[in-house]
């Protein structure tokens, strides 16, 4: 650009180009500096839109972390209630007593009677247990009993599995065992489930009537329901999941993600995720055609998992992969009771989703301020270019121009200056009182008269509120509020205010009767101060008294004169009535 101005610039004389270039090169300096200040702010900008995005992201997920934790624990301690009022049923206790005494064999157990009454007791109570089965389990940890017929008899699946916990209920705890693979028939609300299935239980003692524990009752639900739902409760966002995995990162609750896992190969037709999916890292985004190098159960569990299986809850706003491979944020605990851990997640793009929206705004307007900034500084050499060309011809039709304006202002000021002596003897000459108020409602202006009649000097009033000063107060002495004032009104309102009965006062505390008039000074439909005139009407106003008085003195006197003149007429009717009764003729003529 440096060269393509010299050439251009390069046929103008040197005094042109000295004054050009350093404007020029000012110029781009401004807008380069305009432009660097633009993106550090934009920078700024976003990277504050980005934090606190995920510190509101951050406490999102903690509350829904903590809310579905306090929802299970409350759910499972309801679960526990209802089986362990189930256990304590001493019919219950008798029955199981009796059908421990049948042999552990399949074909005797379905023959008993006390499995039909088991059975019975259990279809009375269910309302109780729902639709799910039950197993009564004998101390060798038998089944021998349960609605299904198909493993009486046989070992239970939580003695292979979860043993400890078993151990716990045989021990007198009421335990929740976590989803375990069971191949029996399970009944839920979406219907039965045939094959080895993803099974809950809850466990309690039965104790005999001396308080032994002869057996224990589990009972099954079926984790892709209630589990499941209670906890997909608890999200954030359009991709936020929460869900519970085991001490070996297996999925305890249905993924929200079943159908992407099946497209992703993690899963097979018709497969749930519950204990088939693991918690781990494959190290790409397996839903957008990520393939790992090492099998399933070589992969590393995430970060997430990996640090809630050790017992330590956490909080990742940085970002990690999860089970899919997919960067979330998300918030995690391990509940040592339960035995079972909670995490909730949410993908990054989606939390970041009003951020990403934001920067595009922020790039958009940034990048449209760079190409006008860009085209403004291009404009701008081209503007100095037919400038330049024009600048010597103006040069000399400027300093003409400026030499006819000085002599126009001076003859003008000349005028200005006549027409303020003018104004300034009119006021000083005048017998009236005139100042002027701005809007600003503070004394712009006093002749002399008016400083007179108020005893004040012009430095007291000037700059000064005047309503506080000369016309606080009515004759009386009582307060004259300013909004009652006509000055005021003129100043306000804009209204022509005449008054000839209010009173102003001296700077010493007296007060004399005035008439005056407040006019208010207009400009484009603005008020831009207001002028009040005001003359001492005291001497009118002992004429008025005078002459009121003489007035009175004369209505008095006119009054005396009638009644007078009523009293002669009297009297003159009087004699002329005795000269008439003298038969002699009347003296007075009356005149009615």
């Amino acid at each position: 650009m440096s060269y393509w101005r010299s050439k251009r610039f390069g046929k103008y004389p040197a005094p042109f180009q000295s004054g050009s270039t350093p404007k020029l090169n000012l110029l781009i300096g401004l807008v380069g500096f305009f432009m660097a200040l633009v993106i550090v702010i934009a920078w700024y900008a976003l990277d504050r839109v980005q934090a606190r995005i995920k510190t509101d992201v951050a406490e999102a997920l903690e509350i829904v972390l903590q809310s579905t934790h306090e929802s299970l624990n409350m759910w499972v301690e309801n679960e526990k209630f209802q089986i362990n009022q189930l256990a304590a049923e001493p019919r219950l206790a008798s029955m199981v007593a009796r059908q421990l005494e049948v042999p552990r064999n399949k074909t005797d157990l379905l023959k008993s009677s006390g499995l039909r009454k088991l059975r019975e007791f259990f279809l009375h109570n269910k309302d109780r247990l729902g639709q799910a089965g039950f197993f009564i389990i004998s101390p060798d940890f038998v089944n021998i009993a349960s609605i299904a017929d198909k493993n009486i008899g046989s070992k239970n699946p939580i003695a292979t599995q979860a043993l400890d916990l078993l151990n716990r209920a045989f021990q007198g705890e009421t335990v929740l065992v976590p989803p375990v693979w069971f191949d029996a028939q399970l009944i839920s609300s979406s219907g039965n489930h045939a094959g080895a299935v993803p099974t809950l239980f809850l466990v309690a003692p039965i104790r005999s009537d001396q308080g032994q524990i002869i057996a224990v009752i589990a009972r099954q639900i079926d984790p892709s329901m209630d589990l499941t739902r209670l906890i997909q409760l608890g999200r954030i966002g359009k991709s936020g999941e929460t869900y519970a995995f085991d001490r070996y990162g297996k999925l305890l609750s249905q993924s929200r993600f079943d159908e992407g896992l099946r497209k992703a190969g993690l899963l097979a037709d018709g497969q749930k995720s519950i204990l088939a999916v693991s918690v781990r890292d494959p190290g790409g985004d397996v839903t957008k055609g990520f393939s790992p190098s090492v099998p399933r159960y070589q992969q590393p569990l995430t970060l997430m998992a990996e640090q809630a299986t050790k017992g330590q809850p956490g909080l990742n706003v940085e970002g990690y992969r999860d089970y899919r491979g997919v960067p979330v944020y998300g918030a995690w605990l391990w509940d040592d009771q339960l035995g079972v851990g909670l995490a909730t997640e949410i993908d990054q793009a989606d939390a970041l989703g009003p951020y990403f929206t934001t920067r595009a705004v922020i790039l958009t307007v940034l990048g449209i301020t760079v190409l006008l900034a860009l085209g403004s500084l291009v404009l701008a050499v081209l503007i100095e270019m037919r400038a330049s060309r024009a600048l010597q011809k103006s040069h000399d039709e400027l300093e003409l121009r400026v030499e006819e304006r000085t002599a126009e202002l001076e003859e003008n000021q000349a005028l200005l200056e006549q027409a303020e002596e003018r104004s300034r003897m009119l006021l000083e000459s005048a017998e009236e009182g005139i100042f002027g108020v701005g809007g600003d409602g503070l004394v712009n202006f006093i002749n002399p008269a008016a400083l007179a009649m108020l005893s004040f000097e012009v430095e007291e009033l000037i700059g000064q509120k005047i309503h506080p000063l000369i016309h606080h107060s009515r004759p009386d002495g009582s307060p004259y509020p300013i909004e009652d004032c006509p000055m005021h009104h003129s100043l306000t309102q804009g209204v022509i205010g005449r008054q000839d009965d209010e009173v102003l006062w001296r700077k010493d505390g007296t007060y004399f009767p005035v008439e005056y008039s407040s006019v208010p000074i207009r400009k484009n439909d603005s008020i831009l101060g207001t002028v009040v005139v005001f003359r001492d009407i005291t001497e009118r106003k002992h004429m008025e008294e005078e002459l009121k008085r003489n007035l009175e003195e004369l209505e008095r006197f006119n009054k005396l004169a009638t009644g007078r003149e009523i009293k002669m007429i009297q009297l003159k009717e009087e004699i002329n009535e005795l000269l008439g009764q003298l038969n002699q003729d009347k003296k007075y003529k009356i005149v009615q």
